[in-house]
């Protein structure tokens, strides 16, 4: 019993190496040199962007953010008239401490006020959530020292365009009040985050930070 244990045990962690090797492989494929070379054109044409500009970084889960930024807009604007609308036309101070019911017997909250404080708590964490999401760079072009920041939209297909110098690109100091602390830069007059693993090589992540790429720093040895 003890062998066959052993044995099974020995199985159980080779297959756990196995998959976390091929994880690795399929993350570094990814974002592999050559991959970014084939999606290039696609990108640079879904982007509007001329072939002047190199693709040098691009997020991950984009079609989740795509998905994410639409249901925001879409619920903060509905919430934001149905609370408008509410506040004009059905709020009455003579009935304001009584249940607000939907339908017939579903309490939603105990008083109009409590209805407000629930709803205005809603729209300003969606708003916070989008205000996050709207610096996360999803694609980053280079074109010597110009580069172009690709920053998703409002709605579901709609990108926003920013453009820098590299003397304009630093590194902002982390914050314990905002995620991705570690991931935030300034690209000029704009803040963006970006993810250090998903350039196409560590070199352009390198010379966007420090001002000088692999071959100077070999020169200046």
């Amino acid at each position: 019993m003890n062998c066959i244990r052993l044995i099974r045990s020995h199985n159980i962690r080779f297959l756990q190496n196995q998959a976390i090797v091929r994880i690795s492989r399929v993350n570094y494929v990814s974002q592999h040199p050559i991959k970014f070379t084939e999606t290039q054109d696609r990108l640079r044409e879904k982007d509007g962007v001329s072939k002047q500009w190199q693709l040098i970084y691009k997020a991950p889960m984009e079609k989740i953010l795509q998905f994410t930024t639409a249901y925001l807009t879409f619920s903060i604007t509905t919430i934001s008239c149905s609370l408008v609308y509410y506040s004009a036309f059905i709020f009455d101070t003579a009935t304001m401490h009584e249940p607000i019911v939907l339908g017939n017997d579903v309490v939603i909250a105990n008083n109009s006020m409590e209805c407000l404080i629930y709803l205005g708590s809603f729209i300003l964490l969606h708003v916070a959530v989008k205000l996050l999401l709207s610096k996360y760079v999803i694609r980053l072009y280079q074109k010597g020292d110009n580069y172009l920041a690709i920053f998703r939209g409002h709605t579901y297909s709609s990108i926003n365009k920013h453009e820098f110098h590299l003397n304009e690109f630093k590194k902002l100091n982390p914050s314990l009040l905002i995620s991705w602390s570690d991931a935030r830069f300034a690209l000029g007059k704009k803040k963006g985050i970006l993810l250090e693993n998903y350039f196409k090589t560590p070199e352009y992540f390198n010379y966007l930070l420090y001002k000088k790429s692999a071959a100077d720093s070999d020169d200046n040895q």
